[in-house]
């Protein structure tokens, strides 16, 4: 007997079991935070891939007897066409996780073209109560024993264990009615690994814009850049510090320049403060003492771009990050010695080709927290101080702007867009739990290491629809469907006569629609707390593509625009990370969320019909156009500098140039078989150029004195005018509040 035979009401408690969302299982020796995806038992251990844990869990359900592997199949892959490779692969990496290197396994027995058997004895552990060390499984008051089966059961104790199954399930709800009927004490404490938020206050209101603040170690002061609005030098940002609750501010640095102060960080005791100097070409970094007076000169950083560093635990060195070349692609962490400013590359896991950067050092030392990916595909990982292994912590796929770490070294907080606007998070090192702190807007956050004080920016930046014209002397934008909120993403219709963008002008992310004939302006959606990617035009102007991304959010979707009916493309539980429309009617191109950074490339051919099948194109895809007369596509790749191309109908992958870099996000358009791009993306004035592929030519499309704080635009159908949101109104603000770790 196995559970699909079990009584309907008792079936569904024990999928439920199984599904619960911090599910934990002592499976032989080892123990398997399913919610995580980790191996408990091996720290250092790559994270499981979610199809793994997947199989682990059917395999889990089925325990002693065989599974076949069309039923594996069937259940963990049914979202997608693939092959039976996949399921090999995953119990390779299931064995691979337990150890288990005997033959015959230990684990996971292989039934010769038939399927896997689950041999290891299998307990299911409450995921809060738990303390993982020597005690075995049906010793610990904790444990509930699930499957205790030798390599060979008769049918009689087999079926036997599968009513244990609902024995199982209903001394798990016994055990939390028991929970409650105590008076509730565990419920009233925050649950370990979780920090709460309080004195939520804003510290500074100036006019014009404060960035990136550090705070102190003893958190009774804090950092960052000003404009400062006195003199010839006005604009130009400068390094001030005022104490935590008070108004007054004070410049730190001294010299007179007409280069921008950014990016102040504390040392570690709090006695000096290191800094860069940003001129349009130039960077390079600074160390000030915290009273202030003279500064010392510590040589250049490469990119500024992406130049992000902390200090050292003994406070002798930098840690930041290098690509080879000066380019964002390949980048490695980098040990930057203040007494000879030598830098040396940290020894740890990596691929060749990982964009690493952001690193932080926990308050401990112990521990380096760092950001892998550029944006906008980001996730946050974390490894021994010395290097060595690493382990990814959060699968989120988005933008991260700024992590720091909390005060107890027992988790980092970070901003992301997961759901729309940049607001804080935490995530537990011990479970890889995501939790809103319910703090935004928010960006940039920063800890002290000794006091539970942390700073964050309060952004307050807004980008507005405008189109500019391509003829004329002077290339002013006009602004479009006026409003206070921030607008982005904009899109000409095939006929030109509408536009799509996404705006937060109604209070949240919305996909909207300008008419030029009526100048009407309509929202199209009603989502909550989504993050909405790249409205996409169908070639009879019909209908809309739109990636609705974040929790509950239901993925890629269509709008017919006659009807306003919505329909969803992607299956449950695929990442869509950005979609465009195929080649043929009902084929869409779609990028896919993979494991670390491998985001799949596909076609989706005959999309909701019996007929529908996914085809694989291209793997670490960040951003692709088609360029539908041609039939041929285009698309930039994780960590590369360079766009690629490929005919749909065949062939080999293309370098087309190097111009193009995965850095400049969806910030490129194939026109006429040409690729127009955004250059000179941090400063103003902003260029947008033609690449030709066929002629190696480039040229000049249009010069603004302008600046773009979203890079994506639109050429309309008469190549007469370009779609842009330029930046708008900018004063951001510095705010804080105090972060409380639950007791354990």
């Amino acid at each position: 007997m196995n559970a699909s035979s079990l009584p309907t009401a008792s079936r569904l408690l024990f999928d439920e079991l199984l599904l619960q969302p911090n599910l934990r299982l002592r499976v032989g020796e080892h123990v398997v935070d399913i919610g995580a995806l980790r191996i408990v038992t091996r720290p250092d251990h790559p994270r499981l891939t979610s199809k793994a844990a997947a199989v682990l869990i059917e395999l889990v359900r089925h325990a002693g007897d065989t599974v076949m592997r069309d039923q594996l199949l069937d259940r963990v892959w049914a979202d997608r066409v693939t092959t039976p490779d996949v399921l090999t692969q995953a119990v390779k990496e299931l064995r691979r996780a337990f150890n288990d290197d005997a033959k015959p396994s230990r684990y996971i027995e292989t039934i010769p073209k038939v399927g896997y058997r689950l041999l290891a004895a299998v307990s299911l552990l409450d995921g809060e109560l738990i303390s993982v060390g020597s005690a075995a499984a049906g010793n610990d008051p904790d444990v509930v024993d699930v499957v205790d089966a030798p390599a060979a059961l008769p049918p009689s104790a087999r079926a036997r264990l599968r009513w244990g199954w609902i024995a199982l399930a209903l001394a798990a709800a016994a055990g939390l009615a028991l929970l409650a009927w105590r008076g509730g004490s565990r419920e009233a404490a925050v649950a370990p690994g979780t920090w709460t938020v309080s004195d939520i206050r804003q510290l500074t209101s100036d006019p014009g814009s404060e960035r990136r603040p550090a705070v102190s170690p003893d958190g009774t002061r804090v950092i960052y850049a000003q404009a400062d609005q006195a003199g010839g030098a006005s604009g130009i940002d400068r390094i001030v510090m005022r104490a935590i609750g008070e108004s007054k501010s004070v410049r730190v640095t001294s010299r007179k320049s007409d280069s921008f102060e950014e990016v102040p960080t504390w040392s570690p005791d709090g006695s000096q403060i290191a800094f860069e100097r940003l001129a349009k070409e130039d960077c390079t970094m600074h160390i000030v003492s915290s009273l202030g007076g003279s500064e010392r000169d510590v040589g250049p950083c490469k990119n500024y771009m992406v130049h992000y560093f902390d200090w050292a635990p003994d406070g002798k060195a930098l840690i930041s990050a290098e690509g080879s070349g000066g380019t964002p692609d390949d980048m490695v962490l980098m040990r930057w010695d203040l007494a000879t400013g030598t830098k040396q590359p940290l020894q740890y896991e990596r691929l060749p080709d990982a964009q690493d950067l952001e690193a932080h050092y926990s308050p401990d030392g112990k521990l380096i927290a760092f950001r892998r990916g550029l944006a906008p595909y980001s996730d946050l990982c974390v490894m021994s101080a010395q290097g060595g292994a690493v382990r990814q912590l959060t699968q989120l796929h988005s933008r991260i702007r700024g992590l720091a770490w909390t005060r107890d070294s027992r988790g980092l907080i970070f901003a992301s867009n997961q759901d729309g606007h940049f607001t804080l998070y935490t995530v537990a090192l011990d479970s890889g739990e995501v939790r809103a702190l319910g703090v935004g807007p928010a960006e940039y956050p920063a800890a002290a290491r000794g006091a539970d004080i942390v700073a964050y920016e309060i952004p307050r930046t807004t980008s507005r629809l405008a189109w500019v014209a391509l003829a004329g002397d002077k290339a002013v934008p006009e602004l479009l469907a006026k409003s206070t909120g921030s607008d982005n993403s904009p899109a000409f219709s095939p006929d030109g006569s509408r536009i799509a963008f996404v705006s937060d002008r109604s209070g949240a992310q919305q996909v909207w629609l300008y008419d030029f004939s009526t100048l009407e302006l309509n929202a199209l959606t009603d989502f909550h707390d989504a993050l909405l990617v790249n409205p996409a035009w169908s070639a009879d102007g019909k209908r809309l593509l739109v990636t609705a991304r974040g929790k509950g959010n239901p993925g890629l979707i269509e709008i017919d625009l006659a009807s306003r009916r919505q329909r969803s493309i992607s299956r449950p539980g695929q990442d869509v990370l950005s979609a465009n429309y195929g080649p043929d009617a009902d084929s869409y191109l779609l990028v896919i969320g993979g494991s670390s950074r491998q985001n799949q490339l596909a076609l989706l051919e005959h999309a909701g019909q019996g007929n529908e099948r996914l085809v694989p194109l291209a793997i670490g895809v960040e951003h692709m156009e088609l360029d539908p007369a041609a039939h041929r596509l285009y698309y930039t790749k994780n960590a590369q500098s360079a766009l690629y191309s490929r005919d749909l109908a065949g062939g080999d992958e293309k370098l087309v140039t190097p111009l193009i870099e995965s850095t400049l996000i969806d910030g490129w358009r194939i026109v006429d078989g040409r690729i127009w791009y955004v250059s000179k993306v941090a400063w103003k004035p902003t260029d947008i150029l033609e690449y030709d592929p066929a002629t190696d030519a480039q040229r000049v499309v249009l010069h603004m004195d302008t600046e773009l704080h979203d890079v994506g635009f639109s050429v309309s159908p008469n190549r007469d005018r370009i779609l842009i949101t330029p930046l708008g109104t900018e004063d951001t603000d510095i705010g804080s509040f105090r972060l409380s770790a639950a007791a354990r």
